[in-house]
């Protein structure tokens, strides 16, 4: 804008010399003209201004490390005559790592609207907030421009990536299923609906399912199942001095919620929310409680120098110890490692860390963040 600016003041000051040594009505009319045109200029951008108007369009809601996310920009102008130029700012921010990037798209607002394409991508997990930070008019000379807000966003969870584990220590097994409750006993969590069956005298009113009634003209019962015991307990401090450290035990984290899901080992994930300043426990049962669990990580953690979560994790007053503690983070100290054999004294605890710098600590099962998919694939937990 600066260069056009500058030309256009010395197009206009050769125009007034011009009028000076030669004095007539060409000459006249040349300057006049040029004084005029960015008057002009400048009011049919005030009036389309008005009628312009930016959408963003992303149709996936998650994505996984480096896959492509295709992003559309539609903008268009409601009055039919008034062209002007825009140029949009996007802003791409991801909320766990804090960090920010900027994309610039020029595009001319006409009535019949203008789409434009592009895709976006991330190497590390996290909540992505895609927002259009700014939309810029200028006129048509490229003389002045005017700032409009626009509200439209879209949050897209990328997630960490998933490395398959070898198996569960077959102690840590016999823990689990010595205290898990049987999933096929009928009981009283009505979350877990078992059967649904003819009514029986003794049968609480409560429990009676009326559209099946309905249909089948007779009284129909739920029966609810017992409820599942969470013996194992998954907790970490994102504690990583790095994006890859963080982005590297999230991997972790959510592999190792992967493959306890599918071996139907239903568990209990603690982390500390940096933004509410408050600990977090999750029960995850089955595969749809993995998304939503993480999402709401990748958008409320944030980077932390010390091991807030060993803070307040216990096995609770009057409750039995969980068989199995796993705890994972990037850093750890002596006085942390007392800390959580203190607070989770009973449980068999694993402590498992993930740093770029394996073979510095011995006494702890480490993950290598340089070879972490091999370092997962042979990781017995």
């Amino acid at each position: 804008m600066i260069t056009k600016r500058l030309k256009y003041g010395l197009l206009l000051l050769a125009a007034f010399l011009f009028h000076i040594f030669v004095v007539d009505y060409i000459s006249f009319w040349i300057l006049a003209f040029l004084i005029v045109l960015p008057l002009i200029s400048l009011l049919i951008t005030v009036l389309a201004m008005d009628g312009v108007s930016v959408e963003l369009i992303i149709r996936k809601a998650t994505i996984q490390k480096n896959e492509s996310l295709p992003i559309q920009l539609i903008i268009y102008n409601k009055h039919l005559f008034l062209v002007c130029r825009c140029r949009v700012k996007l802003d791409i921010r991801n909320e766990l790592l804090q960090q920010e990037q900027h994309r610039l798209f020029f595009i001319t607002a006409t009535h019949s609207g203008q789409t434009v394409e592009q895709s976006i991508s991330s190497k590390y997990c996290g909540m992505l907030r895609c927002s259009i930070a700014e939309i810029r008019i200028y006129d048509a000379l490229g003389l002045f421009s005017f700032c409009k807000k626009s509200d439209s966003s879209y949050s897209v969870a990328v997630l960490p990536s998933v490395y398959p584990l070898m198996a569960i220590n077959s102690a840590i097994l016999q823990d689990i299923e010595n205290n898990i409750t049987s999933r096929t006993m009928k009981g009283n969590d009505p979350s877990e609906i078992m059967d649904v069956r003819e009514y029986r005298d003794g049968d609480r009113l409560a429990r009676i399912h009326w559209k099946l009634s309905d249909k089948y003209e007779q009284l129909m019962v739920k029966d609810f199942g017992d409820p599942i015991s969470n013996d194992v307990l998954l907790l970490f401090d994102l504690n990583g001095t790095s994006d890859e450290k963080i982005s590297g035990l999230l991997d972790a984290v959510y592999s190792i919620s992967d493959f306890l899901i599918k071996n139907q080992i239903a568990y209990e994930m603690q982390w500390y929310d940096s933004l509410h300043e408050r600990t977090i426990l999750n029960k995850i049962a089955q595969d749809n409680d993995l998304e939503p669990a993480f999402e709401a990580i990748m958008t409320n953690c944030r980077h932390q120098k010390q091991s807030l979560v060993l803070k307040n994790c216990s096995n609770g007053y009057g409750q039995k110890p969980y068989s199995v503690v796993l705890y994972l983070c990037s850093e750890i100290t002596s006085n942390s490692i007392d800390l959580i054999h203190k607070r989770l004294a009973g449980s068999r605890i694993n402590i498992l860390l993930v740093t770029d710098v394996p073979g510095t600590r011995t006494d702890l099962t480490t993950i290598d963040l340089k070879n972490i998919k091999e370092s997962m694939s042979k990781l017995v937990i």
